[in-house]
């Protein structure tokens, strides 16, 4: 055998490791929507509509009626935020359900559709229930992060193994048992 063996097992590990088919992994910063078409809701988004959310609990707890205050958190948010609400401040001036008028907006925006369904249904001020909402919203993107990040731990471990530990034994082990074949044969190695 040659010397140079380690070093040709070491360059086809590393050729191998690096040509190895990689599985599609989605990206963690975006959460799909299967509600709409507009495509993925970015956590940023969605940590803002949680805060208009809470904005709109404020405003309708104060009096304000539902289609003004949905206009004015509109008004007040961000560029994607402003456009789901916009959404639904017209689909409300146009006297569709208030239920209705949620569903066309990405699956973030359900627990507020559902919390006015109900405060509808129960005859009680939306307020609370739209903080719930806002809240839920947060708590889930909370555990949506953390879910992330301990893939992400997981996967991190992957190409240590698989660099780290081929090195290790090209390094450490195989000189070794060369060294101690060759004292063994006498040298003949």
């Amino acid at each position: 055998m040659s010397a140079g063996w380690p070093l040709t097992v070491a360059a086809l590990s590393a050729l191998a490791v690096l040509t190895w088919p990689r599985r599609s992994m989605p990206v963690p910063e975006q959460v799909e929507s299967a509600a709409s078409g507009d495509g993925p809701v970015r956590a940023e988004d969605v940590t803002n509509i949680a805060a208009a959310l809470d904005l709109l609990a404020l405003a309708l707890g104060s009096g304000v009626p539902l289609v003004h205050a949905v206009d004015a958190v509109a008004a007040r948010s961000g560029p994607v935020v402003r456009r789901d609400l916009r959404q639904v401040v017209a689909a409300l001036r146009w006297g569709v359900d208030e239920s209705a008028a949620w569903d066309g907006l990405p699956v973030v925006w359900r627990p507020a559709g559902r919390a006015l369904t109900l405060a509808g249904i129960a005859g009680v001020p939306p307020a609370a229930l739209i903080r719930r909402a806002a809240s839920d919203i947060r708590r889930r993107e909370a555990a949506r992060l953390e879910e992330a990040a301990g893939r992400l731990g997981v996967l991190i471990v992957i190409p240590l193994g698989a660099c780290f530990l081929p090195a290790f034994a090209l390094l450490t082990v195989v000189p070794a048992v060369v060294a101690l074949a060759s004292s063994l044969m006498g040298g003949v190695v």
